[in-house]
């Protein structure tokens, strides 16, 4: 899952010293006995409780009015359920042990600190969400939450019986345990990297491409695939492509369209691939052409940080200045 050839962006982290602490929610909840168990739960982390249930969870344990004991009560109900103890139990048989994504984290966190100094994280929070919620980012507490269950492996049978409108089968290729950690960097940097102002397809495609120069970054010793959240072949076909898709954005008028509804759907949303260019092509094309802009500008442009980049909202003028012509 991590790059060969040798990474510029690679980095010494020798002196940056960040330990994270790890909460497994779901071990500590689903060993609860009674609902006064949970009630002590919701004491001892009474932060995250409140974020599971009234976030997480919300939809299968909460209603209008219940009080603390009354949430207590349905969600002891709802882990005592025998289809969750399951689930428990096979999220346990893969993820009892933590310690090589914490690892990860670990090294993800450090590179954040050495590029965005006020930026410390804190913790781990791991869960099972009932298929809602697979990697989040907790912007108050500065933690990585994870759901296990949305990382149980392709094959895992339940997925299978989803609603396939939530859950299609390009989606669910993507739910494995490898995944975790690029995940959970991509909601960060979903977090750190504002909304846009985009109003026509190039901006639009330079904002996404900040965003994927983020990750080279953070994520200096990972695939690219798995920085864009491609199958296997994706990267492949948009790197053989390149002049192809460029030439036909240009000669159709693409690059200046303001018809955002029209250019979001067709390059810039999840799909299994892109529709103009056809069922086999990758999806997301056009979030992979402004990662090749981004990356041309700063190439061109090696004085311009990484906070200068992301501050820059002349999203045209990046592409300008990058001279990118594939």
């Amino acid at each position: 899952m991590y790059a060969c050839s040798p990474n510029e962006h690679v980095k010494d982290l020798s002196d940056i010293n960040i330990e994270l602490s790890t909460l497994r929610f779901e071990q500590e909840l689903f060993t609860c006995k009674s609902a006064q168990e949970i009630l002590t739960l919701s004491e001892k982390h009474p932060y995250f409780y409140n974020v599971y249930t009234k976030t997480i969870a919300a939809s299968n344990i909460y209603r209008p009015g219940f009080d603390e004991k009354d949430i207590a009560a349905e969600l002891y109900k709802y882990i005592a359920h025998h289809n969750m103890d399951s689930l428990y139990k096979i999220t346990q048989n893969l993820y009892g042990d933590f310690k090589d994504y914490e690892e990860e984290l670990t090294t993800a966190a450090k590179y954040i600190k050495l590029y965005f100094p006020d930026e410390k994280i804190t913790g781990i929070n791991t869960f099972i969400s009932t298929f809602h919620y697979g990697s989040i980012f907790d912007q108050e507490q500065k933690a990585f939450g994870i759901g296990l269950d949305m990382y149980l492996g392709r094959e895992y049978e339940v997925y299978s019986l989803l609603n396939p409108e939530q859950f299609p089968l390009y989606r669910v290729k993507k739910f494995e345990p490898y995944r975790i950690v690029p995940n959970c960097i991509q909601t960060f940097v979903d977090y750190k990297v504002q909304s846009s102002n985009a109003t026509n397809f190039i901006e639009q495609a330079v904002y996404e491409g900040k965003k994927m120069y983020l990750l080279d970054l953070l994520m200096p010793e990972y695939q690219d695939s798995l920085k864009i959240n491609y199958l296997e072949g994706q990267i492949e076909w948009v790197e053989d492509q390149e002049e192809n898709m460029w030439s036909y954005l240009v000669e159709r008028e693409v690059l200046y369209s303001s018809d955002k509804n029209s250019f979001q759907k067709h390059y810039f949303n999840e799909s299994p691939f892109t529709t103009p260019f056809g069922n086999e092509s990758s999806p997301r094309t056009g979030v992979w052409i402004g990662w090749q802009i981004v990356k041309k500008y700063m190439n061109e442009n090696p004085k311009v940080s990484i906070s200068q980049l992301l501050a820059d909202e002349d999203l045209n003028g990046i592409f300008r200045k990058s001279g990118y012509r594939p």
